[in-house]
């Protein structure tokens, strides 16, 4: 049930809406909606910031931060951890998001795999800078990725790459 997803990011402009960075693709996984994929490491509108995945139970857990928490053209570091009961993201090494999974009443909090696959996709595999949502490609990543690190185990944030060269100063 634990897990860290490290990326290093820097959004153009035309990051208004929802676009991921990195995803792992799925369907009919979400009870709540089948339409969602198994994970999505993304911004959102309103330049929002969100790790948001469905764990084995079907159960969909997010961590989203406020608003206007990036700008366009200005690298940055996100790290979302899991380390099965508290979901939570931070932004250059800042706690901006967290939620308590136990809360759900999920027995199994650990991200799914997924079983369904379509014509141009399998579950569980990775995507950078595309979601995949209703069994298409979507949410398409406008600007630059880099530094992609995922790790089965929560990472303290000594442990991640936080600090990178990356972040402006």
């Amino acid at each position: 049930a634990a897990f860290t997803i490290e990326a290093s990011f820097k959004a153009s402009d035309r990051v208004t809406g929802y676009h991921t960075i990195v995803g792992r693709d799925a369907a009919q996984v979400a009870t709540e909606n089948g339409a969602l994929a198994a994970l999505y490491f993304q911004a959102m509108p309103n330049k929002t910031l969100a790790i948001k995945f469905t764990d084995q139970d079907g159960y969909f857990h997010q961590a989203v931060s406020a608003a206007d928490i990036f700008v366009a053209d200005q690298w940055y570091n996100m790290v979302g951890v899991s380390d099965g009961s508290t979901l939570s993201l931070y932004l250059n090494n800042k706690l901006i998001a967290q939620t308590d999974m136990t809360l759900s009443g999920s027995t199994d909090t650990a991200m799914t795999y997924g079983t369904a696959s379509g014509g141009d996709w399998e579950a569980g595999t990775w995507s950078i800078g595309r979601g995949l949502y209703n069994s298409g490609h979507v949410d398409r990543w406008y600007g630059l990725i880099d530094e992609v690190r995922i790790s089965d185990s929560a990472l303290d944030r000594k442990s991640t790459r936080l600090n990178s060269s990356h972040v402006s100063q």
